[in-house]
């Protein structure tokens, strides 16, 4: 059964792209949208711990990672698109 999670994190090393953390996070499967630039909703079959474990393989020992489940109690600021996508995606 899929939930929904926040990920959030900070790569602490120079040099380091975002973009293989990006790739990772859509591999997951299920449905995601990045809202920050280092924060992501995602809703998916898997643990915390597994996707902690997926996301290893792109981050440096140094950097940091938060993974936590959601729930559908939430205010902010965001375009209609994304809230849309929010409601429809991640907390249906």
């Amino acid at each position: 059964m899929s939930k929904p999670y926040i990920i959030s994190y900070d790569l602490n090393t120079p040099g380091q792209t975002y973009e293989k953390v990006k790739d990772v996070i859509i591999n997951f499967g299920g449905a995601y949208i990045k809202l920050q630039a280092s924060f992501w909703l995602v809703r998916n079959d898997l643990t915390p711990g597994e996707m902690q474990q997926k996301l290893n393989s792109v981050l440096d020992k140094n950097d940091e990672l938060f993974i936590c489940e959601a729930v559908s109690n939430y205010q902010g600021l965001a375009s209609k698109e994304n809230w849309d996508f929010i409601r429809e995606s991640i907390f249906y």
